[in-house]
């Protein structure tokens, strides 16, 4: 053919073709086959996979990938955190928040992050984990502090009615508000539900009511917790219908005046309707209840599982004497927490000579029997050693600081002989607590916030 005097254009090479066209369809690959092929990718590869292009890195951001997220806010990570709320504020369906409660910034985050969870069509569960028990930004004064705690309470609210799991972090200033909470949530979905709080001032704090009414429709509960106040046997009663509860938390600060109780009778039926469900109790800053737990809290007929007393300043003796007596068939932890003290005969776990140690009972007679830890108290080398032997690798948590530990024979490597026998009778390695491995509030009660070491604790129960 002529080309009228034309140079005829070189052809592309065929590897230069197939180059382009291969180039082209990564870029260009149907979202529906990505998502398969993410579909076969864990999360760490599908991390790996988005740095392919911006296509990609769209397409992991995806809802079906991201089912749950914890969103960490701190102050000295801001940056991040506001990256978290918008990538995943909108889709996330589990969500957990942690944050500091007491920094003006970070509260400020959190409310924005409610904001974008009010748009959400996805969120199914919030847990929140603040850093304290109120909402006190510094420096702020009190007017104003409360304007931000509506502001958060109005956020919430408007989120309930998707929610299936709900706690609020045992906020007290939210707690105030319970009534309002549960006529908000849709009783039909909830199956976990953390109402409990804590008291900044136990001794003193603005009582709150709920009528039990409020808990009846709520009826796929599967774990409960509460504020003592509002334990009676007409919330009881209310729980009838919640057939798959399985758990009740009950936080414990003081015993009003007016206060009930519970009766035996009424556990008796609880325990009829809900015969798997067992119940803790959490004893914080109970400076005053602690000494008339057994009298005016405790019944026979509890399903109590766990027992807990956080900086009480005091050992009931009597009670712990009746734990293996009352809850042989369901006691599995006892936990006793003050800070330390550095005389030899303070706060002594101290019992008549012709008296059984209660540890050491609850170990021989309780069968479920798995977790004892005990802070800021004296307690005997022979009695650890007679537990570890009792238990064996049945007790999973036994926790003690070295300097808590009383020896009665003056010898060499008391601790590490201690520590060999423990380990040989629990079937792993074993080691009494160290000053170093101890938050700052259990070395000084002035020295650390309780806040920090106790809410990760009490928040547990809800897991």
């Amino acid at each position: 053919m002529d080309n009228h005097g034309e140079c005829s254009k070189p052809k592309k090479s065929k590897s230069c073709a197939e180059h382009i066209i291969y180039k082209t369809e990564w870029e260009h690959l149907p979202s529906v086959i990505l998502h398969q092929i993410f579909d076969l990718l864990n999360q760490e590869d599908r991390k790996n996979a988005s740095s392919v292009c911006q296509h990609w890195r769209n397409t992991l951001f995806h809802p079906k990938w991201w089912p749950s997220m914890k969103f960490k806010i701190e102050h000295d990570n801001i940056k991040k955190a506001k990256f978290y709320t918008f990538t995943f504020g909108q889709i996330v369906s589990e969500a957990t928040v942690s944050w500091n409660s007491l920094s003006d910034t970070c509260i400020q985050e959190f409310i924005l992050l409610l904001k974008l969870f009010n748009k959400s069509n996805h969120l199914k569960s919030l847990i929140l984990e603040p850093t304290h028990c109120r909402i006190d930004p510094q420096k702020i004064n009190n007017q104003e502090n409360q304007r931000i705690i509506h502001e958060i309470l109005d956020l919430i609210i408007p989120i309930l009615p998707k929610l299936n799991k709900f706690s609020l972090g045992c906020v007290e200033d939210l707690a105030y508000y319970t009534d309002y909470i549960l006529r908000s949530l849709n009783p039909v979905k909830v199956n976990i539900l953390g109402l409990a709080s804590i008291k900044d001032d136990p001794l003193k704090y603005e009582e709150s009511y709920f009528d039990p009414q409020l808990i009846l429709p709520f009826k796929a509960l599967q774990i409960l917790s509460i504020d003592y106040d509002y334990l009676s046997d007409a919330l009881l009663s209310m729980l009838e219908g919640a057939d798959k509860l399985q758990r009740l938390v009950v936080h414990l600060h003081k015993i009003r005046q007016d206060h009930e109780g519970t009766t035996n009778r009424a556990w008796i039926n609880f325990k009829k309707v809900h015969p798997q469900c067992l119940l803790r109790l959490s004893l914080i800053h109970a400076y005053d209840a602690v000494e008339n737990l057994h009298l005016e809290v405790l019944r026979e007929e509890m399903p109590l599982s766990h027992i807990k007393a956080f900086f009480c300043e005091n050992v009931n003796m009597e009670v712990l004497h009746s734990l293996s007596t009352f809850y042989a068939n369901t006691l599995q932890s006892v936990v006793w927490i003050d800070s330390l003290s550095k005389s030899q005969y303070s706060w002594k776990f101290s019992n008549e000579a012709e008296s059984p140690d209660p540890f050491v009972l609850m170990s021989w007679l309780c069968s479920n029997f798995e977790e004892l830890v005990l802070y800021g108290y004296k307690y005997s080398e022979e009695n650890l050693i007679a537990i570890g032997r009792l238990r064996g690798p049945k007790m999973k948590r036994l926790e003690i600081p070295a300097s808590d530990i009383l020896f009665s024979r003056a010898r060499d490597n008391t601790i590490v002989q201690l520590t060999k026998d423990i380990s040989k009778n629990l079937q792993r390695s074993w080691n009494p607590l160290y000053n170093n491995e101890l938050h700052p509030v259990i070395h000084n009660p002035v020295a650390g916030d309780s806040d920090e070491f106790l809410l990760p604790l009490v928040l547990k129960d809800l897991y």
